[in-house]
């Protein structure tokens, strides 16, 4: 009686541990049979209310300030297919630079020039890789560099122009612009975000 107790007792005590040495599901990973918690990023829908009114309250009125009929842009949209496809070629860029880990999405706040698009202020993304090495609290914004084999991702500040020339463009064709005496330098920025009416009408089912 005593053994099959303890082999009864052995036998949970597997099973405890076992439960206890299952590893955690993958970050944006459901766990089996579970679902994909949401991110501790992820803020309330009052929240974001809040902060989209306190920007037209606080800050749209300085930038529209002394400028008859113009209204700043509020909000921006990217097609999710776009961003998914955007997201698989820098990916597939930055393995390819000697398997750059991409540490973020950097956000710059840009203007377009006065012909173009009414000189509306817009976004555009850029991924980031960390500076330096292991410790190095710092990301900065690349792209890769095709003059090599295999290629190389290379900071942003050192292959631009500021301010750049005039007479110097950019083959929007496949955004690979040739700098530093010849090199291919493959882009790795987007745009090209529309924005909605600013401020959105009254009736709009959106943030207000």
């Amino acid at each position: 009686m005593k053994t099959i107790k303890l082999l009864a007792l052995l036998f949970v005590s597997a099973i405890i541990l076992e439960g206890c040495n299952e590893k955690p599901a993958h970050p944006g990973q459901p766990a089996e049979g579970g679902s994909i918690p949401p991110p501790k990023t992820i803020i309330d829908v009052q929240e974001a209310e809040d902060m989209y009114h306190r920007y037209g309250k606080d800050i749209a009125p300085i930038l529209e300030k002394n400028k008859s009929n113009f209204k700043a842009t509020r909000s921006l949209s990217i097609d999710y297919k776009t961003l998914k496809d955007y997201i698989a070629f820098i990916e597939q860029e930055a393995a390819e630079a000697n398997k750059t880990e991409i540490t973020g999405l950097r956000i710059y706040f840009a203007k377009y020039e006065d012909s173009k698009n009414d000189g509306r202020a817009t976004v555009f993304l850029n991924p980031i890789m960390e500076y330096g090495g292991p410790g190095v609290n710092d990301d900065v914004a690349f792209a890769i560099d095709k003059s090599t084999n295999p290629s190389k991702a290379v900071f942003v500040k050192e292959v631009i122009t500021v301010p750049r020339p005039e007479n110097e463009t950019t083959n929007r064709a496949d955004l690979i612009m040739t700098v530093q005496g010849g090199k291919p330098i493959q882009s790795l920025a987007i745009n090209g975000m529309p924005w909605r009416p600013p401020p959105p009408p009254p009736n709009d089912p959106d943030y207000q």
